[in-house]
């Protein structure tokens, strides 16, 4: 499993996709159990619906303190830099209580950049301030530019794999054996970088066996996370993105283990028969974090 960076105050084992296009679906969406909420004014909404949509957000969120979760991250995607609509949405979001904005089709490190200048000036116009940025990687550009996109910004999070778009753009077919090359590059350039790295969409939504072998894959290829596009996908996803029982308890008995033996001045130990070094004290720490 992927290094994740203990400083981020969000585990994101599930990203819920949501449109922006009713009150009614915001307000139920809000009260869910997914980690992270991603409200949609992208590829949700119909280009004549984009005003409406901004307009049914900033109703949604103007109570939204009295709804959130405190560990659940509130988070907007916006229409991307190709758009017509980029700066009414980030104009938009200037005065609401989110988190983070998620930006789709990131091509190069300098489209990030153009994102996080523009951050900048809205906390400078007194607008909310330290919000966070997740690119979307779906592109062969943005593939092969991935590494950088991951280090252009301290506001970056995560990177996410959009496959829609990403089978558009190369004309790749939705077969796991294809795909895996393209979601181990977005893994390794999220964990060089110190990101969580989020995988793509299971489209089939009743597909809840389906479901739970692809998240289990993407949690053995590195990632951290999956994107949701239904309540129902976030029980399995949040089941294979955690630690089970036995996991937590190995865990619980290496810190332990490790913090006794720093007490009696000790430096090697070993567990359950394993040398416990740093990288199983960080496999632990992480499992404790992320527990269910």
């Amino acid at each position: 499993m992927a290094t994740v960076d203990l400083k981020d105050s969000f585990i994101r084992r599930s990203q819920l996709v949501t449109p922006a296009s009713s009150e009614r679906i915001l307000a139920k969406a809000l009260t869910l159990e997914c980690d992270s909420l991603v409200i949609d004014l992208e590829d949700a909404i119909a280009p004549s619906a984009k005003a409406q949509a901004r307009e049914v957000l900033r109703r949604a969120l103007a109570d939204v303190d009295a709804l959130r979760h405190p560990r659940r991250e509130l988070a907007v995607r916006i229409n991307g830099l190709e758009s017509p609509w980029c700066l009414d949405d980030l104009l938009a979001l200037e005065d609401l209580p989110i988190d983070s904005v998620v930006v789709p089709k990131i091509h190069q490190a300098e489209d990030l950049y153009v994102f996080d200048q523009l951050l900048r000036q809205l906390e400078l116009r007194g607008g909310r301030q330290g919000l966070t940025l997740q690119p979307l990687i779906e592109s062969a550009a943005g593939l092969e530019n991935a590494a950088a996109i991951a280090r252009t910004s301290a506001r970056c999070r995560t990177l996410i794999f959009g496959v829609g778009d990403f089978m558009a753009d190369t004309g790749m077919a939705f077969e796991p054996a294809l795909l895996l090359p393209a979601r181990a590059r977005v893994v390794t350039a999220a964990v060089a970088a110190g990101l969580q790295a989020i995988d793509h969409v299971h489209p089939a939504v009743a597909d809840v066996d389906g479901l739970l072998k692809a998240a289990h894959a993407g949690r053995a290829l590195g990632f951290t996370g999956k994107w949701a596009i239904h309540p129902q996908q976030v029980p399995p996803i949040h089941a294979a993105f955690s630690p089970n029982a036995e996991e937590l308890a190995r865990a619980r008995r290496t810190v332990d283990a490790h913090e006794a033996a720093l007490g009696r001045g000790e430096g090697a130990i070993t567990v359950d028969g394993q040398l416990v070094d740093e990288a199983v004290l960080k496999t632990a720490r992480r499992h404790l974090k992320v527990k269910p």
